[in-house]
């Protein structure tokens, strides 16, 4: 099975956000040994079908993975030489389902429509950081935009995400990761009294205030479509060299999920909880909410080629929100289990990668 090989070759291959440097060179090579042409784009990769028509559609799928965590939790190797081994009918790797199975979907793609040229123009992109700040894609659709929009009249994407095949995605919450800092007196730990101020201890009550905070903006600010907000605690760090050492710095993380009316008021309305004593510092670029109308045509399409597909909600972000920014109808819909990513032991479906590439030629012949 041919597929089966070619996502077995990709999910042995390292790709952690920021590191596709390695699997660009295997797409780049795969490529052109398949006879398609393909272009590096600002750490993207991108093979493009383009004649005269006033329509495209555009298929996206993230290169990178996040790191497997401990190895020792996996049952089959998570990346290398014997990664993606096969048990069941499911493939296991780091990325099988997130989102190399979708690449191994694309790439079958390609090369039935070089035998066949589309009906439309075709755009499908591999793209780098889906999974940290989503640049690749917000890069891709800067370049689509300059280079290729002024040339058609129809344009919509499909993001290759996990949804199982049975689940079309129509948008996303917003998001931002924050660290919140407290300062205070450094000292010994055998002498509590002398330290007057104590950053941990004021740092938990940062994190009781936020929570609180958390609740009352989750029904306040509940979307109707996107859902409620969520302040999620990821993790406390301090500075300190030893268990005896009392820290003078101590920091939390959060990861917070926005609906359009409070993404903006995020920031302030903490720093405004919290007063001006303590240190808010934005981790990365927040990324906006997706959202495509539920009434669009690439929604409408799918419901109709795939039987009993439902329509949601992703529950994490992702780059549908790179195209709908820009006006471009964007949905979820890929091969991959949800359940199973970012955790040990990822796996897909080798039959869901194959009935994938089936739903995506009809999407273009009936497009």
């Amino acid at each position: 099975m041919i597929i089966k090989k070619l996502l077995a070759d990709l999910v042995k291959i390292e790709s952690y956000s920021g590191q596709e440097s390695a699997l660009v060179s295997f797409l780049m090579n795969w490529a052109e040994q398949h006879g398609l042409k393909a272009e590096k784009q600002d750490g993207n990769v991108i093979i493009a079908f383009v004649g005269h028509s006033p329509k495209a559609l555009i298929f996206n799928a993230h290169m990178d993975t996040v790191k497997p965590g401990s190895e020792n939790l996996w049952s089959f190797p998570p990346v290398g030489v014997h990664a993606g081994g096969v048990k069941k009918g499911k493939l296991y790797g780091l990325g099988a389902s997130d989102d190399k199975a979708a690449i191994a979907s694309f790439l079958s793609l390609a090369v039935q429509l070089q035998k066949s040229p589309p009906p439309l123009d075709v755009f499908i992109v591999f793209v780098i950081c889906e999974e940290t700040d989503g640049s690749g894609s917000q890069s891709f659709v800067h370049y689509f935009q300059k280079k290729h929009a002024i040339n058609y009249q129809e344009v919509a994407a499909i993001i290759g995400e996990p949804t199982d095949l049975q689940a079309v995605e129509i948008g996303h919450r917003g998001n931002m990761f924050l660290q919140i800092i407290t300062q205070g007196d450094s000292g010994h730990g055998s002498q509590p009294q002398n330290i007057k101020t104590h950053a941990v201890m004021e740092n938990i009550i940062a994190i009781e205030k936020i929570t609180m905070l958390g609740k009352s903006l989750s029904e306040k600010y509940s979307d109707p479509v996107l859902g409620k907000p969520s302040f999620c605690l990821t993790g406390i760090q301090c500075d300190t060299s030893s268990p005896n050492t009392v820290s003078s710095r101590c920091s939390s993380t959060w990861d917070i999920r926005t609906t359009p009316k409070i993404h903006a008021k995020v920031v302030p309305l903490i720093q405004k909880t919290l007063g001006k004593n303590v240190e808010i510092t934005q981790l990365g670029t927040p990324a906006p909410f997706g959202f495509t109308s539920p009434d669009t045509k690439i929604v409408k399409l799918i419901q109709y080629l795939v039987t009993d597909v439902q329509v949601a909600i992703s529950p994490g972000s992702n780059d549908i929100c790179a195209f709908t920014s820009a006006g471009i109808p964007a949905v979820a819909y890929g091969p991959g289990q949800k359940d199973t990513i970012h955790k040990p032991d990822e796996y897909v479906q080798l039959h869901k990668v194959i009935d994938a590439v089936d739903v995506y030629k009809q999407l273009i012949y009936s497009w």
